[in-house]
Order: structure tokens, then sequence, then C-alpha cells
């Protein structure tokens, strides 16, 4: 009965934590469309669209990004193809979309139900049901496989707990050793950084070995099979970009492995050396071997360490602090927060286990799996929903802990009860708050985006290959790096520079420009048709976009705080740059670049600007004549949203020709409207002037003398 009782119990877990996680992501829904929560989710929820129509074949090159060069994918293609598997039981884009989104709490829920496992494994039912439960209600792992996070994380989740399992119960069992092959390699086939999940289980195999030979016990083939049979089945993509650091990662642990496996023989028949000097024979061996890949990293061993070892700061944190907020480390984390407690709690639980259970094989796996984990959240903080496993299973030892301390009191039964519902209940509140905090975040795209984007597809020239991009499109959208997949997925079209950091510098470059020669040279060589800006641009993101291109951020914005209020300061040099020229000034003094579009909401002050602006990129008509003076053109225009504001650009005559290049026509620009026609004056005479639309278009030249 009790036995029963439990799986109904892990039964309501699992399907609790699927609802959950549906809730979680109920605002992707608006509209009769899906809103998806992080910007790699909707290029992943593109590959997935491409695949259901190629199937099994996934999308390896895209014309639509990096414009006009295109991009390899470097994305391993697992959970695309079972994102299209799923996807195509619907039907339509809405339908993919749909279904596609209900993967990842599928696969949170699973992620429960494996955790129990494990936890039972190496611990007793109840510890595991208690791991079930916070896993079920964390807010950091329903935040990655929440409905609408259509991302590889939650099979990133998974399979990382299934290898934990399977290397748990494959020391009684070898079949459970090919388990652990087997999700080894599906994590390869993943995510491209599961190197550093192979670097727990080498961590483990070494102090496996250690334990195994230190109890007498017979050599572990166990820990030589795993990795034997994830070799077998990386070996066919193993030359792959996507693939070379798993497999390189997995190959290694194979060499590791049969190295130790014969260390282990040697030391158990001839019992001249310690059972220590096992350890310390695999960490010198693997020291040395470092130290010649770095020796030989210019020649022969030149893969590995532009593979592997070359990334490892990026992994472990401290290179991209600064510039991708999801990538800074912890280290700046408040200790009186709720994430902060729980990262103490987890550390004094996780040392309470190594000092009564360091010997324990079973127990020595969540030591090694939890420090792994620590040392990567702390590096970067987006793997806090690896750390969530570890946290649910220390927070239930410590729950399991307050319960034997309640049994040794001998209470009723239903005291008892009471009691431990009183002490989860307690722990859980800090989860609970969290995640009724997350439950109402919508996603990070604003309806200005939304509607701007929208309007971008239905008012511009139809880009080709959309569909299938094997070829060059006929011109590219140039904005912000972060805003580059909602362009690319909502928009379809290319863009310069998107979230995989592609087109990163010419696009930080240009909008930080202080001269627009230099940025129109930009535009020219990447075939730039429309340029957006955003408010997020100019007050949010642009430290981290000076910091790309080595600038201080201090020089061009400076924040202070007043009370809880933040004041944030422009410098004179932000508002030279094109950035504040094009989002502050509509382009004001500009010859290229003219407003089409502005959204319906207005920020800021010094001035208030429209959330979201689409600048299309013309040659502009030439205007010039003789004049005896400088030149100033103006032209009174009127935005979508009713707003009125006057262009103005200058020029100072050279040997008495002036030349001015005019970026609007006197008729309709976009979705912005000439109220007349230009003034053309010198500080003599004033004279009227049309401009035709094909003239802005095809930069002919119109004479004027004033």
């Amino acid at each position: 009965m009790r036995s029963q009782r439990r799986l109904w119990a892990l039964v309501v877990l699992i399907t609790s934590a699927f609802m959950l996680r549906l809730y979680a992501g109920r605002l992707a829904l608006s509209d009769g469309s899906v809103l998806f929560y992080g910007p790699d989710s909707y290029y992943h929820m593109r590959r997935i669209i491409y695949t259901v129509d190629h199937f099994p074949a996934t999308l390896w090159f895209d014309s639509y990004v990096d414009y006009p060069n295109g991009l390899e994918i470097t994305w391993p293609p697992l959970f695309d193809i079972l994102g299209a598997a799923v996807a195509s039981l619907g039907s339509g884009t809405y339908g993919f979309e749909v279904i596609s989104s209900m993967l990842p709490p599928v696969l949170g829920a699973l992620t429960v139900g494996v955790i129990y496992l494990a936890a039972r494994e190496m611990f007793d039912a109840r510890t595991g049901l208690a791991s079930a439960f916070f896993l079920a209600i964390s807010s950091y792992a329903v935040a990655v496989n929440s409905f609408g996070y259509v991302d590889h994380h939650a099979l990133e989740m998974l399979l990382l707990s299934l290898i934990m399992l399977s290397l748990l119960r494959a020391a009684s069992d070898v079949r459970w050793s090919a388990a652990a092959g087997l999700f080894m390699a599906l994590l390869a086939y993943t995510w491209m950084g599961s190197a550093a999940y192979v670097l727990m289980v080498l961590i483990y195999t070494i102090a496996r070995m250690s334990l195994d030979l230190r109890d007498g016990r017979e050599p572990p083939k166990d820990l030589v099979i795993a990795p034997a049979i994830a070799s077998l089945l990386v070996l066919p993509f193993c030359s792959s970009h996507w693939m070379l650091p798993s497999a390189i990662a997995i190959f290694a642990l194979l060499g590791a492995s049969l190295f130790g496996f014969a260390i282990y023989i040697y030391i158990l028949s001839q019992k001249r050396l310690p059972w220590y000097s096992l350890p310390g024979i695999m960490i010198s061996a693997g020291l040395i071997l470092l130290l010649f890949v770095y020796a030989l990293r210019d020649s022969i061993t030149s893969v590995v360490y532009k593979t592997l070892v070359s990334r490892l700061p990026y992994i472990i944190g401290g290179e991209m602090a600064g510039l991708i907020e999801e990538a800074s480390p912890l280290l700046t984390m408040d200790l009186m927060s709720v994430l902060g407690l729980n990262i103490i709690i987890t550390v004094a639980v996780l040392a309470l286990v190594a000092r009564r259970h360091i010997y324990d094989r079973k127990k020595v796996l969540l030591i090694v799996w939890t420090l792994i984990a620590l040392l990567l959240t702390i590096g970067q903080k987006r793997f806090l929903y690896i750390l969530a496993m570890n946290m649910s299973i220390l927070f239930a030892v410590l729950f399991s802990e307050f319960c034997v301390l309640a049994e040794k009191r001998s209470l009723k039964r239903r005291h008892m009860m009471a009691l431990t519902l009183i002490i989860l209940v307690v722990m859980a509140v800090p989860s609970f708050w969290r995640l009724s905090r997350i439950s109402d975040d919508a996603p990070d795209i604003e309806s200005d985006w939304v509607d701007a984007l929208k309007w971008l597809k239905e008012n511009t020239p139809v880009t080709s290959f959309f569909n299938d991009p094997s070829s060059r499109p006929e011109y590219g959208i140039m904005s912000s790096w972060s805003y580059g997949n909602w362009i690319l997925y909502l928009a379809e079209r290319p863009v310069v520079a998107n979230n995989f950091q592609a087109g990163v510098y010419d696009s930080t470059r240009f909008f930080l420009s202080e001269i627009e020669s230099d940025g129109e040279r930009i535009l020219e060589r990447r075939n730039v048709r429309y340029v957006i800006t955003s408010w997020e641009m100019l007050y949010l993101t642009l430290p981290s976009t000076a910091r790309w291109i080595g600038e201080d951020p201090m020089s061009y914005i400076r924040y202070s705080t007043s009370g809880k209020y933040l004041s944030i300061e422009l410098t004179d040099r932000l508002r030279k740059t094109l950035l504040a020229r094009l989002q502050l000034y509509d382009g004001i003094n500009m010859s290229h670049l003219r407003l089409v579009y502005e959204s319906g909401t207005f920020k800021g002050d010094n001035p208030s600007s429209a959330s979201v602006k689409i600048f299309e990129h013309v040659p502009g008509a030439v205007v010039t004549g003789r004049s005896s003076g400088p030149v100033v053109a103006l032209l009174n225009l009127t935005t979508n949203q009713g707003r009125r504001f006057t262009y103005a650009i200058e020029a100072a005559p050279v040997n008495g020709v002036y030349t001015l290049r005019l970026p609007y026509s006197t008729g309709d620009n976009g979705a912005v409207r000439a109220e007349d026609a230009y003034i053309i004056m010198n500080p003599e005479i004033a004279k009227e002037l049309s401009i035709e639309e094909e003239d802005v278009l095809m930069g002919s030249t119109i004479q004027l003398d004033i």
C-alpha cells in the first residue's frame, strides 16, 4: 500500500509540474498568435518549421542571418528534430507554434519524475518525493521549461538527469551503463556545450574508481562501457562543427576511463600502491596531457585546444561578462535575496552530505554533480536551471533531516503528518513566492515591437528564400543583435545581426558612429534597406553595446540613484551617435535614412521618443545649384502616430555650389507623410521644391539655384 501511495504521489507531482509549466507560460498566447519566451525560442521555432517541411533534415545554413554573408548554424539538431516531430501533429504555423510550445512543459514534467528516481536511489523514497516536489515548484526550472519557452534547455535537463540516474544504477546493472552512454550521446546531439557535463562524468569516474579500489571491489567495467557507447554514437558526426567539442570530450572520457581501468587492475593485482594513488596518477596524467595540448596548440593539438580548451573561459564565465546578460557571473548576487539564501542552503547541505557520505559511491555522484553545477552557475547565472535539480535534491535532504528530528519526538501519527506538512510548506514558501512573480511575466517582446514588425512584414518589399534560405535575399535589416531573432521570425526579413552575435561588430559600429559617412559605408557594404532603433537600445542596452567595441560606457551614458529612483544622463558624445540622431531626433540632418514608421508608446524625455522606430535607407534625391551662402532644406512631416516634426538639413557651398541629398519625397514616405513641399533657403532667398518618390529612390539630381 505504501508503494502504491508513493506512485500516486509521484503521478500527482508530475502532473502538477506539467500544469504549473503550462500556467507559467499562459501569457505567451496573444491574440491568436504565440509570443515566445527568450529570443532563442524564435530561432528554434524557425528551425522547427523548416524541419517539418524537410523532415528529418534540419536547417544548417541560413542566408537570413549575418546578411548578406549568411551563417552556418552550429546548434546540434536533436531538440529541433524532436520539436518538428511533435509539431507535425498540428497544422499551419499557429498549430506548429502551439504544439511545439507544449514540448518543454512535457520534458520538464518528465525531469521531475527522473529526479525522484535519482534521489530515491541515493537516499530513500521520502527524499525522492520531496526532491520531485521542490523541482516541480522551482522557479529556475519552470522559467526554462514553461509553455512558450521553445529552447533546448528542457531537453538538456532531462538528459542530464537521465545520465545521473543511469550512472547511479550502472554499478549494479551493466545495462544502465549502456543507457548512460546513450544519454550522453543524445546530450551531445542537443547542446554544443555538453562537454561541461562530460567533465562531471570524468570527475565521477575518477572518484568512483578510487572508492571501488579502496573497498576492494572488482574493476568497474560500467565506467568504461558508458563512454564507449557514447563514442560510437557520436562517431558519425564527430568532425562536424556542432559535434566536435562534445565528441572530443567524450573521446577523452573514454581514454581516461580505459587508462584508469588499467591502473585499477595493476594496483589491484600488484597490491604495491595504496588506493589513493589511482586518483593521484590520473590527475597527474591529466595535467601533463593539458600541458602537452597547450604546448603544441599551434600544431598537432590545435583542434583540441581551439575547440575545447580555449572555450573553457566562456563556459565557466567571465569572457562574456558585460556583453551578454545571461552569461554574466553570479558573483554579484545579494546573499540575503531568495537566490542567495538558496545557494547558501545548498552549499551547507552539500557540506553535510560530504561530511557524512564522502566514501559512498552514490553520494559522491551527487557531490560532484553539485560542485560542477555550482561552478557553472557562479560563472554564468543562466545555468541556474541546471543547479535547480541539485538544489531540489539537497533541499529534500534537509527536509528529511527535519522529519527525522520530528520522528524522534514520538509524536502521534496525525501530529507527525501535520508537522511534516508544515515543514514542507515553510521550506517551499520562497519558491512559491518567486514562482508567483515569474508566472506573471509576459514574453520579453512588447506590443510595440510586435506591431512594428507586423508593419514591416506587410509594408515593405517581400524578400525571397525565407522558407528555404540557401540563397541570398534582396536586402537586409540593421538593428541591435538583441532583436535579430524577433525581426527574422516575425517580420520574415534578413538581419545583419542576431542573437548568435553574428554581425554584432558591424551593428555596434554603425549605431555608435558619430559621422554619417562612416555608418553609410557599413549600410552599403551590408546592403541594408531598413534600420530599426528602440528606446531600450539607447537607455538600457547601450553599456553592453559599447563594450563590444571596447568603448567606455560611461562616455555615452551615466546612471545615478536618488532614493528609489534611477536617473539616466545621456552625454554629448552619445547624442552625436547615429543611434541617438535616429532614435531621439528622427534622423534630422541625415541624408540617407528617413523615418517610415514609429510605434505608439513614447518613453523618456529630453526628448521623448517612440519605443520603436523604423527608418528606410535610400539613395536620396540630390539637389544642387549655385548659392551665395549656406543652404538649408526644411520639410514638415507627420508620422503614422500623428506626431508632427520638421526634417532639416544644411549644406555649405563650395566655390559657390551647394549640394543637398534629401531622403524624403513630398508625398507619402512609408507611414510618414509630408505636409507640403520642401523649403530650400539661404540667408537671402527661399524657394519651394517638390520631390517625387522616384527621385529619392533613384538618387536623381535636381538643379535649383537660389
